[in-house]
């Protein structure tokens, strides 16, 4: 067998030898006459085509730009024309309403137009109608009902200006115009201000003041969407388009939208240095880069491509457009049909000689075509071989796209088709599917007290387990975190899917052994069921887990299937969250007061603060929910603070410092006192206030102190030094009760109220209720008992020698005037 050597010595000497002897002849004749001209003729065809197309792609960048900086430009004279437009219009109708209702009383009209104009949206649905009055009350406000009969005379932007009288003056002297004032934006969490500008004209009939308004940053946004949408709309000649970039090279408007938000150079690893091409070229002033062009998102095909590009500076946006190498083509097509036709002559000069010469050239190329073909067998397995590697690599890239890395289980996006997939065999079926999914209780234990890699290794083994409880058509999913997703297709009902998810339960029965420890684990289950609670994959997972959620806010280790109890539940809390950040700014939130009377003389010791909310919309909150959703949206701390200041006013008003004052107990939240510079806030609001510290008590329950025992120690021993009372509240509930006692400076613990509802029972709890009095008073603190609702509690804790109680047995909270009025020490001390 020939190798490659002499292979490569027969192509190179052989068949050159051959070629030469006739090439000499074709050289002389053809190529010094027509080959030199036809080059020449391609080569400056080539170069004027590069430069018109050059020009051409230049003036279009040019020409969109400076469209571009006019609609810029015009972004506020714009805005304020669309205002006014609104404007004229809700004008228009309320007029015509008026009008056309002239027999009817004001406040029928009035009605009328209100119910008109507020469900009015615009503006991507931010821009909405409000109406004042002159004196600065609210008509109607199209947002925010609430505000309709509220005086917004005083209310001020976040620059401090009164802008709504802004806007009356406007009207008192011009009759219409525009004013800017500085806002947050609604749903906007950075706490910044925008400004708002806003147009009012005034409605003569009733002396109203009708206006609305809109953000100039949101306007330029939709602005720049309508902009990035004509861009990937606009087409120039045949096929040409506008490709719009952000700095770091991301695709914000493009012809094809499949390219939109993705990187530049897709699949490309010259990424970086094409940035920097850009980057230079629109620096000065504009310029054109040379590039390949993706032809599809992998990048697996490209063109050669020639791009204008330039700077849109205060939007950050790089502007450009091009073209390829192949639209010269036609072009260079149509000369080379010329030269042909020139070259024709001269080919018919060479026909002898190139008869002579092709038959010895077949002889020649069949015997080394067949030595190709050898070799070309021998490449052709080699690249069957790397295919096959290539295909192997592939399959593997996709199992690691739709499993987890940790498990191997499904991950979500594999859920979603698998769910496709069971919900299709389920509907040919006529049966039910069951989604189950699963949290693991106080998983983030495991991890805090063995680390995260004992975490990863249990939950492994877990998934182990999981996989083995799946049916031949069902499947289980890491959903992430410390959650997992079943599927169970082809049900006959629900109480066949609850036993599955008994079984989930079961298999978590035994313990796990991991690096060499025993670890208990249980789960919470939210199951949903098709189709009785929805036909869509992603909201059966979505019901699945908000029942979770709920089952787990309750009691962990449940199994709770959906109904809509549930899911109204979360919309009542999801609005309390909602109103709660306005609850006091709207004077909602009031402060009850509950005695605490001395056990020996039954005369009134001290009271506790109790905060009430009352809401036009949700009606009276109870106490649990709504300090909840305080302290989940961060309002917890201004909250306690206006409960704390509103208690120490009521109670120093009522009994001024001095011998025999009331004392006044306020309950603080766990994530108050975390707050830096708590002690200092409460210490100065004594101050402001006037009222003597050693009257106040603050109460705090232990689930503190779990975690931040070094943290809030110092706290609490300033607080006490400069004179607070400090109690322990539901005191035997926690873990380390006795432990606190002798690690925190404590005044006072008080016995939960689940003891002292069982302790006339006998048993356990009368016996810890002994056990705490007995210990309080060892300890030299003050003993209150909570929830006494019956005489013959309140017998039992005089005769086990409690302290202080409080409970229905003699008051319910009650207002500070009720106070004042069932206690006649205060009506005397206010006296």
């Amino acid at each position: 067998m020939m190798d490659n050597r002499n292979l490569l010595f027969l192509i190179r000497y052989a068949s050159v030898a051959i070629v030469c002897v006739f090439a000499l002849v074709v050289t002389i004749v053809a190529i010094q006459d027509n080959r030199a001209k036809a080059v020449r003729s391609i080569e400056s065809l080539r170069a004027e085509l590069l430069n018109q197309r050059k020009e051409l792609i230049r003036s279009q960048v040019d020409q969109v730009y400076k469209q571009l900086l006019l609609k810029k430009s015009q972004i506020e004279s714009t805005l304020k024309a669309q205002e006014k437009g609104r404007i004229y219009e809700a004008y228009a109708i309320a007029h015509h309403i008026y009008a056309n209702n002239i027999h009817k009383s004001d406040t029928e009209i009035t009605k009328l137009i209100a119910e008109a104009l507020r469900p009015m949206r615009f503006f991507n649905g931010r821009g909405y109608y409000f109406i004042l009055d002159r004196q600065g009350v609210m008509v109607m406000h199209g947002l925010d009902p609430a505000l309709e009969n509220q005086s917004v005379w005083n209310v001020k932007d976040k620059n401090g200006s009164y802008f709504f009288r802004g806007l009356i003056n406007i009207v008192n002297k011009r009759d219409e115009g525009f004013l800017r004032w500085a806002f947050q934006m609604p749903n906007d969490q950075s706490g910044d201000t925008f400004d708002k500008l806003g147009f009012v004209k005034g409605f003569e009939p009733y002396g109203w003041v009708i206006g609305t308004g809109d953000y100039l940053d949101a306007f330029e946004r939709d602005v720049q969407q309508e902009l990035l949408k004509w861009f990937a709309d606009y087409e120039y000649d045949e096929g040409g388009y506008f490709v719009v970039l952000n700095r770091q090279g991301t695709v914000l408007a493009h012809h094809y939208n499949d390219f939109l938000g993705n990187d530049l150079m897709i699949g490309d690893t010259v990424k970086a240095p094409l940035l920097e091409d850009i980057s230079t070229q629109v620096a000065q002033g504009g310029g054109y880069v040379s590039h390949l062009k993706p032809l599809t998102l992998s990048g697996n095909a490209s063109l050669e491509h020639i791009s204008y590009v330039r700077l849109v500076s205060d939007w950050d946006w790089i502007i450009g457009t091009g073209f390829n190498y192949k639209t010269f083509a036609k072009y260079l097509k149509e000369k080379e049909d010329l030269l042909s036709r020139d070259n024709d002559q001269s080919l018919i000069k060479l026909i002898a000689i190139a008869t002579i010469s092709i038959l010895l050239l077949v002889a020649i190329s069949l015997y080394v075509s067949h030595l190709i073909a050898r070799r070309f067998e021998v490449l052709q397995q080699r690249i069957k071989n790397d295919f096959n590697t290539l295909e192997k690599a592939k399959d593997k890239m996709e199992f690691m796209a739709l499993h987890d890395d940790l498990t191997g289980l499904p991950n979500r996006f594999h859920l979603s088709q698998e769910l496709e997939n069971s919900i299709r065999y389920t509907t040919e079926q006529g049966s039910k599917l069951a989604v189950f999914f699963v949290d693991l209780d106080n998983f983030k234990n495991v991890n805090d007290l063995h680390g995260h890699a004992v975490g990863d290794q249990l939950l492994k083994a877990i998934s182990q387990k999981f996989e083995t409880l799946t049916t031949e058509k069902g499947m289980v999913c890491r959903f992430g975190g410390d959650e997992f997703v079943f599927c169970y297709p082809d049900l006959k009902s629900q109480q066949e899917a609850s036993q599955y998810a008994q079984c989930i339960q079961s298999a978590l029965a035994d313990p796990f052994i991991i690096d060499s420890k025993i670890m208990t684990v249980s789960c919470s289950i939210g199951a949903t069921i098709y189709p009785d609670d929805s036909t869509d994959t992603g909201t059966l997972v979505s019901k699945a887990d908000t029942v979770l959620y709920r089952s787990k806010m309750h009691k962990k280790g449940q199994i709770v299937f959906y109904d809509e109890s549930i899911s109204e539940y979360i919309n009542y809390l999801m609005n309390v969250e909602h109103e709660v950040v306005r609850a006091i700014t709207n004077d909602e939130i009031s402060v009850c007061y509950q005695p605490q009377v001395n056990v020996q003389t039954q005369q009134l010791i001290s009271v506790e603060a109790l905060a009430r909310w009352n809401n036009p919309t949700l009606g009276s909150v109870p106490p649990g929910t709504f300090i909840t959703a305080a302290e989940e949206t961060g309002l917890i701390h201004s909250l306690g603070l206006f409960v704390f200041k509103k208690a120490c006013e009521d109670i120093y008003r009522c009994s001024p410092n001095g011998e025999g004052a009331i004392g006044l107990s306020v309950n603080v939240s766990p994530m108050q006192v975390l707050e830096p510079e708590f002690s200092a806030t409460v210490i100065s609001l004594c101050a402001e206030v006037g009222i003597d510290p050693a009257r106040v008590t603050l109460e705090i329950t232990e689930n503190i102190f779990i975690h931040n025992m070094d943290n809030v120690q110092p706290v609490f021993n300033q607080l006490r030094d400069y004179g607070f009372n400090l109690s322990l509240d539901d005191f035997g509930t926690g873990y380390s009760s006795l432990s606190y006692i002798n690690h925190l400076p404590l005044n006072e613990i008080k016995i939960d109220r689940s003891f002292i509802d069982k302790f006339l029972e006998g048993g356990q709890s009368d016996m810890l209720v002994r056990m705490i009095i007995g210990l309080g008073h060892s300890c030299g603190m003050i003993v209150v008992a909570e929830g006494v609702e019956t005489e013959a509690q309140f017998e039992k804790l005089v005769s086990y020698g409690c302290d202080l109680v409080q409970g229905y047995y003699f008051d319910r909270p009650l207002s500070i005037e009720s106070l004042v009025e069932r206690y006649k020490a205060l009506s005397e001390a206010i006296a």
